[in-house]
C-alpha cells in the first residue's frame, strides 16, 4: 500500500488566458460543434457591425459558409487520410470496427474502397452502413467561414494583437458596447486551432479618416500561441489597393455542425435584421457534396438612419467597488483627493466632494494625495460613496438606443405584421449604470406562431438562448394583462420585442444569454411600462378593428333574416289586400269595432294597388331591404373613425330602431314615410 500524502507531489501551474479559454470554451459560447459554428459567425458579424458604426458607414456584411467533408477538408489542408493505405483500404481494418457485447465483427464486414470512400465523402448511394454513420458524419463536418464588411478596417501593425491576444481590446470602460471581454474573434481563432489546427486569413484596408481610402491593403495569416497568449504571424504583407476597397475580410476553417444549428443561425440573422435595419445582411451556405442543401438569405437595407455612437463616461459613485477605486487611484493624474472625486467620478461637484471628505472624518482632508489612501481608507471611501443618496442618477445621454423609428421599420421589414406599436421608456439606472428600454408589440405577421413570442436584444445583440429566465419573457408572460388591451394572448399571434441598452448589462450566467429576472426590479419595471405603452396604442386600433368587425357581423345577421322578414311583411300586406276586397268601406278594415284606424287611407290604397299589379312582391321587398342594409353598413364603416366625435357633437342619445305594426304607436309626429312602408320609432310602451 502506498503511504504518504497522495498530493504531496502536486506542482503549482499557472495558465495563460488563451489556454484557460481553450480548455473552458463553453464560457465563451463554444459548447459543442453546432454552437461553435453559430458563435463564430455571430462574433465575426458583430465585429463587422462595430467596424462600420465606428466611422458612420451603413454596414454591408456578407457571410459565406462552405461545408466540407473530411476528405474535402484534407484536400484543402494538403493532408492524406490516415485511415487509408495506398490501395484505398485501411491498413488496419480492425481499428475501424467497434467491438460490443456480442464480440468483434469479422474483417469481411469492413467496407470496400468504394463504400469506404462514399461514407467518407458523404455522397454516393445511401447504404445501410452509410445510414448508420450519418450522425457521426454530420458531427465531423468542416466549414470554411468567410465574413466580409465595408467597415473601417484594421491598421497594418495592429492586426496580430487585435486578433491574436486574448483579453486584449479597446472596449474596456464605461460605455455601451456589443462586447467587453476581448474574446470574440480571438475565441474563433482558438476554436479554429483546436478543431482544425488551421490559421485564420485576414484581408483588410484601413480607413484613417472618414471618406479616405487607403492606398494599400494588408494580408495576414495568423495563428496563436495558446500557452503564451500571443499571436504567431505566419504571413504579413501589404499590397497596393487597386480596387480602392475599404473593409475587412476574415476567413476561418473550423469544425462544426450545420444541421443542428441551421435554425439558430437563420433566426439570429433575422433578429439582427430587425435590430439593425440600416444594415445590409447576406448569408450564403454552400454544400459541394449535396448542392440541393444550398441556401441564400438576404436582408436589404430598410433605413439610412444610424443611431448616434455611444459615449464613454466616468464611473458613477454608486457603481464602484474596492478594486475599481484602487485602480482609479493608481491611474489618476490629479494630486488631491478633492480633485480625484470631482474629475475621475461622475455626478460629484466640488462642493459635494468637500462634504464627502468631511464626512469621512479624521485621516482625510481635501489636499491629501490619492496615493496616501491605504486599503482601509479605500474601503471606508467606497462604503460612503455607495450610501450617499445626493448623487444625481446617471442619465442616458451616453447610450445609443436603436430608436422607435428604426425598430418599427425593422419589424415591418422582416415580419410584415398587421399592427405594430413601439415605445421607449425614460432612462433609468441599475446599480449606478444607466439603461434605456425600448419595446415593441406586433400582431400577426409571417412565420409568427399563435401565442406570445418574445424576441430579446441586449446592446443591440440578439439573445437566442435561455429565454425562459429572461426579464423580458417573465414580464410578457406574467406581468401584462393582455385581455385588458383587447388582445387574446393564447390565440392571437403576438410578437414582443424588448431591447435594453446599458453601459453594463446585468447578464446572468457565463454565456451572457439572458438578463436576470425578478431581482432587477428597476429593469423589470421599465420593461413592463414600455410594453404597457405599446399595448395601450394597440388597444385603440384593436377597438376600431373590433367595432368594424361587429358591424360586419351585424350586417351578416341582418342579411340572414331578410328573407323571413320580407315574407312576413308581404303576408301582412297581402292580408290587407284581401281584407279590402272583402269589405265595402274603410271603417271595416279593422275587424274589431273597438280599434281606431291608424293607417292613412290613401297610402293603404296605393300599397294595395301595387300588390294587385304585382309591382310590390316579396322579391322586391327583399331587394329593398338588402339595399338598405348595404347602404347603412357602408355608411357606418366609412364613418367609423369619426363616429365617436360625431356623437359627442350631436349631443343626442342614440336609441335602437324597431319595426313594429304602425297601429301600435300613439303619435305619428316622428313617422318616416316611404312609398312602401311607414317607420315610426318606439318611444314608450304603456300597459293598461
Amino acid at each position: 500500500m502506498p503511504s504518504g500524502n497522495p498530493h504531496q507531489n502536486e506542482i503549482q501551474v499557472s495558465k495563460s488566458p488563451a489556454e484557460f479559454f481553450a480548455e473552458n470554451q463553453a464560457i465563451a459560447g463554444f459548447d459543442n460543434m453546432g454552437k461553435s459554428l453559430y458563435t463564430t459567425i455571430r462574433e465575426l458579424v458583430e465585429n463587422s457591425l462595430d467596424a462600420c458604426e465606428s466611422v458612420g458607414i451603413l454596414p454591408s456584411i456578407s457571410v459565406k459558409v462552405n461545408e466540407l467533408t473530411q476528405d474535402e477538408f484534407n484536400t484543402v489542408r494538403g493532408l492524406t487520410s490516415p485511415s487509408k493505405a495506398a490501395n484505398n483500404r485501411p491498413k488496419d481494418p480492425a481499428l475501424f470496427v467497434k467491438s460490443g457485447k456480442k464480440g468483434r465483427k469479422s474483417i469481411d464486414s469492413i467496407p470496400d474502397s468504394t463504400e469506404f470512400n462514399a461514407q467518407s465523402s458523404n455522397g454516393g448511394i445511401e447504404t445501410t452502413q452509410n445510414k448508420k454513420r450519418k450522425k457521426k458524419r454530420e458531427t465531423e463536418s468542416y466549414f470554411r467561414v468567410i465574413v466580409r464588411d465595408n467597415g473601417c478596417g484594421m491598421e497594418h501593425e495592429a492586426i496580430p494583437n487585435l486578433l491574436g491576444r486574448v483579453l486584449s481590446g479597446s472596449k474596456y470602460g464605461v460605455r455601451q458596447t456589443r462586447g467587453k471581454f476581448g474574446l470574440g474573434a480571438k475565441m474563433a481563432l482558438i476554436w479554429s486551432k483546436k478543431s482544425t489546427n488551421a490559421p485564420i486569413r485576414i484581408k483588410t484596408a484601413h480607413m484613417k479618416n472618414p471618406g479616405e481610402v487607403g492606398s494599400h491593403f494588408s494580408m495576414c495569416v495568423l495563428d496563436i500561441d495558446i500557452y503564451k497568449n500571443c499571436p504567431k504571424v505566419l504571413e504579413h504583407k501589404s499590397e497596393f489597393n487597386d480596387e480602392k476597397w475599404i473593409g475587412t475580410e476574415v476567413e476561418l476553417l473550423i469544425a462544426g455542425n450545420w444541421t443542428t444549428y441551421k435554425a439558430r443561425i437563420v433566426s439570429y440573422l433575422q433578429q439582427l435584421a430587425i435590430i439593425t435595419p440600416y444594415a445590409e445582411l447576406e448569408l450564403t451556405y454552400q454544400n459541394f457534396t449535396e448542392p440541393q442543401r444550398d441556401m441564400r438569405i438576404q436582408y436589404d437595407r430598410r433605413s439610412e438612419q444610424m443611431p448616434p455612437p455611444a459615449r464613454e463616461v466616468k464611473h458613477h459613485p454608486s457603481s464602484v467597488n474596492n478594486i475599481l477605486v484602487q485602480q482609479l487611484l493608481e491611474r489618476t493624474s490629479h494630486d488631491t483627493l478633492e480633485k480625484f472625486l470631482c474629475k475621475d467620478l461622475a455626478a460629484v461637484s466640488p462642493a459635494l466632494s468637500k462634504r464627502l471628505i468631511a464626512e469621512l472624518g479624521s485621516g482625510f482632508h481635501d489636499d491629501m494625495s490619492p496615493s496616501e489612501l491605504n486599503d482601509k481608507k479605500v474601503t471606508k471611501l467606497v462604503q460612503l460613496l455607495r450610501k450617499v443618496e445626493l448623487f444625481k442618477a446617471p442619465d442616458g445621454s451616453c447610450l445609443s438606443p436603436l430608436g422607435e423609428y428604426n425598430l418599427n421599420l425593422g419589424i415591418r421589414k422582416v415580419l410584415e405584421p398587421d399592427l405594430v406599436a413601439t415605445a421607449r421608456e425614460k432612462p433609468s439606472a441599475y446599480e449606478g449604470n444607466p439603461f434605456i428600454v425600448e419595446a415593441a408589440v406586433s400582431i400577426g405577421g409571417k412565420d409568427v406562431k399563435e401565442g406570445i413570442t418574445v424576441v430579446r436584444f441586449a446592446n443591440r445583440i440578439p439573445l437566442l438562448f435561455e429565454a425562459g429566465a429572461d426579464v423580458a419573457t417573465r414580464v410578457a408572460q406574467s406581468k401584462i394583462r393582455w385581455t385588458n388591451y383587447k388582445i387574446d394572448h393564447k390565440r392571437d399571434r403576438i410578437g414582443v420585442f424588448v431591447s435594453i441598452v446599458s453601459t453594463k448589462i446585468p447578464f446572468k450566467g457565463t454565456g451572457k444569454e439572458y438578463i436576470g429576472g425578478d431581482d432587477i426590479t428597476e429593469i423589470q419595471t421599465s420593461v413592463k411600462r414600455a410594453l404597457q405603452n405599446c399595448c395601450q396604442q394597440l388597444r385603440i386600433h384593436l377597438t376600431k378593428k373590433h367595432a368594424l368587425r361587429d358591424i360586419k357581423e351585424r350586417r351578416s345577421r341582418l342579411v340572414k333574416y331578410i328573407p323571413d322578414v320580407s315574407r312576413s311583411l308581404f303576408e301582412v300586406l297581402d292580408a290587407m289586400k284581401k281584407r279590402r276586397r272583402n269589405t265595402q268601406s274603410t271603417s271595416n278594415l279593422i275587424s274589431s269595432p273597438t280599434k281606431r284606424l291608424r293607417v292613412n287611407n290613401d297610402s293603404a290604397t296605393n300599397i294595395i294597388k301595387k300588390i294587385q299589379s304585382h309591382e310590390l312582391t316579396e322579391e322586391s321587398i327583399k331587394k329593398c331591404l338588402l339595399k338598405t342594409v348595404e347602404t347603412q353598413s357602408a355608411g357606418i364603416e366609412d364613418g367609423a373613425d369619426h363616429s365617436k366625435s360625431t356623437k359627442q357633437k350631436s349631443g343626442k342619445h342614440v336609441q335602437p330602431l324597431f319595426l313594429v305594426p304602425t297601429y301600435y304607436c300613439d303619435s305619428g309626429d316622428d313617422d318616416v314615410t316611404h312609398p312602401l312602408f311607414v317607420f315610426r320609432p318606439l318611444g314608450r310602451v304603456t300597459t293598461s
